[in-house]
């Protein structure tokens, strides 16, 4: 049986507490002033969440959902995907804190001290959707739940970039994220559909080449 509060915490923006200093390329966006209103940041983060982000990280979260023991094999292939050392560090920082918030409040302890030791040895790099996947399944969430809970931090995670970097107004964001569910029920459907290791992909290129340039900016507000 799902604990709905216990769910509910950790599909909170603010969970943990350290990924609102992420931009996930999508500080680049605002910059170059391709996203400057509500409809261009529901467009650039509809991309990021599903041709980006649903066949990999949540395909791996599936995958883990399904053997937990494959986890540091996830781990490998996600982030050898992921050509931009700025966001690998983002995702390693984003589960190394998850990982360490579960061992504070006790949540699931042995999956949680396995995947930091196999981080902490170097034979996991860190991928914040797969510590996520840890306390979603701990709290009893069915897959499909899971992956919606992990989108919609995503979602809400880059409309806070964008309230703070545009600046973009409460009432548009609030609008944003309410369209943003499709999106979110499309991130579910792709992860779903990924069956093996060898189907992890992403081809979210715009967001990707965003991300990769974010470290060439003047003057910057994200770390990633």
């Amino acid at each position: 049986m799902i604990d709905l509060a216990a769910l509910l915490q950790l599909a909170d923006v603010a969970f943990p507490a350290g990924g609102f200093g992420h931009s996930f390329g999508l500080e680049t966006a605002i910059a170059e002033e391709r996203v400057t209103d509500a409809s261009a940041l529901e467009a650039w983060i509809s991309q990021y969440v599903i041709a980006g982000s649903a066949p990999l990280d949540g395909g791996a979260l599936v995958l883990a959902f399904d053997d937990p023991e494959r986890i540091a094999a996830l781990d490998m292939r996600v982030t050898a995907a992921q050509p931009n050392a700025e966001i690998r560090r983002a995702n390693a920082h984003l589960a190394r804190a998850t990982l360490d918030i579960y061992a504070a409040i006790g949540l699931a302890p042995e999956a949680t001290a396995a995947y930091a030791r196999a981080i902490a040895s170097g034979e996991a790099s860190g991928v914040h959707a797969l510590a996520a996947g840890i306390g979603y399944r701990a709290v009893g969430a069915p897959i499909r739940t899971a992956l919606e809970a992990h989108a919609t931090v995503i979602v809400a995670s880059l409309a806070s970039v964008a309230a703070r970097a545009v600046p973009l107004g409460q009432r548009a964001i609030a609008l944003v994220r309410w369209r943003l569910r499709e999106a979110i029920a499309m991130f579910a459907e792709r992860a779903l559909a990924i069956r093996t290791i060898d189907d992890l992909s992403s081809s979210a290129l715009v967001c990707e080449i965003d991300g990769l340039r974010h470290r060439v900016l003047p003057a910057r507000l994200f770390a990633s």
